[in-house]
């Protein structure tokens, strides 16, 4: 029988009136998904399934957009949250938990040597752009990679309108996998640049030697390396890309996954950088710095995490749906417009178009049978601790159907019939 979706529905007309978008993040509002097709409001969830609004049930693998690692309503750091709760939330000094999480994240991350805590991924490389700055005494930055909503990133971006324009003239891109790009640009600015900030896992990952060409680059051109490790850290190994590929940045910056789904990120490094912070005039301080509550779920998620195996099954699980996958695309021939990309913790599908089809009819084509499946994703997925062999195989299922309806689309070179709702509109669109 077909998902109904009155609750949602109603409940999008309603969120519209008072909200833009009727959602508080881009990526989780109804543009990312065909509307009508698909929820636009979750309920609850319990491992790795979530229901809406309307009571349909889905396998999650968007996990909260990355936060979710160890899975939805997890007793264990419920319990740790509901014991701190009945301690107090927030308080007027600082609290023992804060010194424990940072000396765990000290002895899991290869550099931290100090940390600070924030709420969001933006606030938390922001952080390390303003210490880096101020350490090195230079404004220019140097990006690759997705950093944030705040004014220095997000205004080298075509998304610029508000900022001011000096401030875009402040940071400079750079092309991932491509060393020659960073030392250009280095080159071109000699001793302007504070700071190089890169998601050092992108894609398919780092080329061999990529990482450790960029730690090479930015000591000799006097810039602090930053891994935003928002995404990465805590998904593919318990220190993040610095653990797997033996390189330590300057700084690091993390948030998502570490605290599973309640809003706690950091920026952690080098002492002689993080020190600058209050001592010596760098301002990077928040009244919910310290709330209680997400450091005691970060304390418990970490020690599920830490415990020996997971990552050996999370990468597994990935790698038997990438396979799944792939096998599908094959078995469709839509292997032209339908491409696999990433690393089994968080791998999936891109799209392209081809005839009068263009990448997001593609992606709405899939889009909308994954989600009348029972699976929520938007392409690359995210693997958490609860997800199990058999929402995989349902995973690989819902795909091979897709695929079967995108092949339908291509020989006809149309979407009438297929499409049955909206198309996706995201806000951060290809130049393609």
């Amino acid at each position: 029988m077909a998902k109904q979706y009155t609750k949602s529905q109603a409940l999008l007309a309603r969120a519209r009136k008072v909200t833009p978008l009727g959602s508080q993040t881009y990526s989780k509002s109804v543009r990312y998904f065909c509307e009508g097709a698909a929820p636009a409001f979750l309920d609850r969830g319990q491992g790795s399934h979530v229901w809406d609004v309307d009571g349909n049930e889905f396998v999650d693998f968007m996990c909260a957009l990355g936060p979710v690692t160890v899975g939805y309503n997890d007793p264990q750091v419920n319990a740790a949250v509901m014991a701190q709760l009945q301690k107090g939330i927030s308080f007027s000094m600082a609290t023992e938990l804060e010194v424990e999480l940072a000396e765990a994240l000290t002895r899991i991350v290869p550099c931290a040597e100090m940390v600070r805590f924030v709420k969001n991924g933006s606030d938390a490389t922001s952080s390390a752009i303003r210490l880096a700055r101020a350490f090195t005494g230079r404004d220019l930055v140097a990006v690759c990679g997705y950093h944030g909503m705040q004014d220095w990133y997000i205004g080298s971006t075509t998304n610029r309108r508000g900022i001011p324009t000096d401030v875009c003239a402040l940071t400079k891109t750079f092309v991932y996998n491509d060393p020659d790009s960073l030392q250009q640009l280095l080159a071109e600015y000699p001793d302007q640049f504070a700071a190089v900030i890169l998601e050092p896992i992108q894609a398919d990952g780092p080329a061999a030697g990529y990482l450790e060409a960029l730690r090479e680059l930015t000591q000799a051109a006097g810039a602090l390396l930053i891994f935003d490790e928002v995404v990465s850290g805590f998904r593919y190994a318990l220190g993040g890309a610095s653990e797997l590929y033996k390189v330590t940045p300057d700084m690091a910056a993390f948030g998502k996954g570490m605290g599973n789904g309640l809003p706690i990120s950091a920026v952690a490094g080098r002492a002689d950088v993080m020190e600058l912070i209050g001592t010596q005039g760098v301002f990077i301080s928040t009244t919910f710095g310290g709330e209680t509550l997400s450091m005691a779920g970060s304390m418990a998620t970490l020690s599920i995490l830490a415990q020996p195996g997971i990552y050996p099954r999370i990468w597994a699980l990935g790698e038997r749906m990438l396979s799944g996958v792939r096998a599908a695309i094959a078995k469709h021939g839509v292997g032209e417009v339908v491409k696999v990309s990433g690393l089994a913790p968080h791998g999936g599908v891109g799209f392209e178009g081809k005839g009068s089809l263009d990448y997001l009819d593609i992606m709405s084509v899939y889009q909308q049978r994954m989600v009348e499946q029972g699976i929520l994703t938007t392409g690359i997925n995210n693997i958490s601790v609860a997800h199990s062999e058999a929402d995989i195989d349902q995973f690989v299922a819902a795909a091979d159907a897709a695929f079967a309806d995108i092949r339908r689309a291509l020989d006809a070179d149309s979407l009438d019939g297929i499409l049955l709702a909206c198309k996706v509109n995201p806000i951060f669109k290809r130049n393609k």
